[in-house]
């Protein structure tokens, strides 16, 4: 049994040890380690302080990879630790800065970094590099995401199963698509548009920063990402960001407060919808395809869709690093994507857990 090393006990975290355990040797790693007593019969738990260097440096010291699960704001800097202490690495943290730049380092230091491995980014990209593989020519990628209660409290009918800190400049950070060939940059929360998902109805969709990464690797002359929540809620939040909540010297508190909001209730019910769209020639002839997630609360093991999907893909991609001959260096997930025995592997494992992507 390989040795895996989770650094982050939340919601995520936890279900990707949860989900590891089964097959490897797992410890899971927070700074406080209290509120993961219950999962103490299936792995370790460890208490390690990630920022400091030398605690890192021990605790990955015997590890056959790491798992960044971190808050955004230390992913990027964990991850490059982590590759100059020689360690393979699957990273979720969903940093704003550029992974591809520690692409080198990585290749210095003999790392495989898988970045990026969760849902969108992750299954999203994933598919970006099937198209491309399959295609003769990819002309147009879409994907629209999002996660949200299956309660519908106003006034925002969302909650947060990350940390509100995230979510905000997940709505205020400058949305990079492809147009025409060309970068250019919207407002975050622009063009809405309605997008249906049977047996929930018609919710909205608006531009969202998730495209990363596919920006740089791959020759698709139109994409765009969006977040999906219910509808209405993309206006209430534009009115916050025109009030000057979210201005820097406002941002706490208006984080402390939309926690106390945004905050799942125990075995709270969520749901997980993701649309993945294409177009472009295949075979010679012009074609488009469209494939649809819906994911449910697992009520069994009280695991949250949001977790399900994002921390067992993260899972998938741990296995498909131990136990394939990937490349060194920085590899999102749409180089994984581009080979078909690897994508097939991860959409494989996925449908084992009953996460469903159906062509529609």
């Amino acid at each position: 049994m390989k040795k895996v090393l989770v650094l982050g006990g939340g919601r995520i975290g936890s279900a990707i040890a949860h989900n590891l355990s089964s097959d490897h040797k797992v410890t899971l790693a927070d700074l406080s380690v209290s509120h993961l007593n219950h999962l103490s019969g299936c792995l370790e738990l460890e208490a390690v302080n990630a920022c400091d260097n030398n605690e890192l440096a021990l605790a990955v010291a015997d590890m056959d990879c790491v798992i960044g699960a971190l808050p955004s704001k230390l992913g990027f800097d964990r991850l490059k630790q982590l590759i100059e202490l020689k360690k393979n690495v699957v990273d979720i943290s969903f940093f704003s800065e550029d992974a591809l730049a520690l692409n080198d380092l990585a290749k210095e230091n003999d790392v495989t970094a898988l970045v990026d491995f969760g849902l969108a980014p992750g299954i999203s990209n994933l598919f970006a590099g099937h198209f491309v593989d399959q295609f003769d020519q990819v002309d147009d990628f879409t994907c629209m995401v999002g996660g949200v209660p299956v309660e519908r409290i106003k006034p925002f009918e969302y909650k947060a199963p990350f940390a509100p800190l995230d979510v905000i400049e997940e709505y205020t950070r400058p949305a990079r698509m492809m147009r025409n060939g060309i970068e250019v940059v919207f407002p975050a929360m622009s063009e809405i548009e309605s997008v249906y998902f049977k047996g929930i109805g018609h919710m909205e969709a608006f531009n969202t920063d998730g495209l990363r990464s596919l920006l740089q690797t791959v020759d698709i002359p139109n994409m765009s990402e969006k977040t999906i929540r219910y509808n209405g809620h993309a206006q209430l939040i534009q009115q916050l960001i025109d009030g000057g909540f979210f201005l820097p010297q406002h941002i706490d508190n208006t984080a402390k407060v939309l926690l106390d909001q945004w905050q799942f209730d125990h075995n709270e019910a969520d749901l997980t919808v993701m649309q993945i769209a294409a177009s472009g020639v295949k075979n010679g002839k012009k074609t488009s395809e469209a494939y649809q997630l819906i994911d449910h609360y697992d009520d069994k093991q009280n695991i949250s869709s949001m977790a399900r999907t994002t921390g067992y893909t993260c899972a998938a991609g741990v296995r498909l690093l131990l136990n394939s001959n990937l490349p060194t260096g920085v590899l999102p997930p749409e180089l994984i994507g581009k080979n078909n025995d690897w994508f097939g592997r991860i959409i494989s494992e996925l449908a084992s857990q009953d996460i469903q992507i159906n062509k529609v």
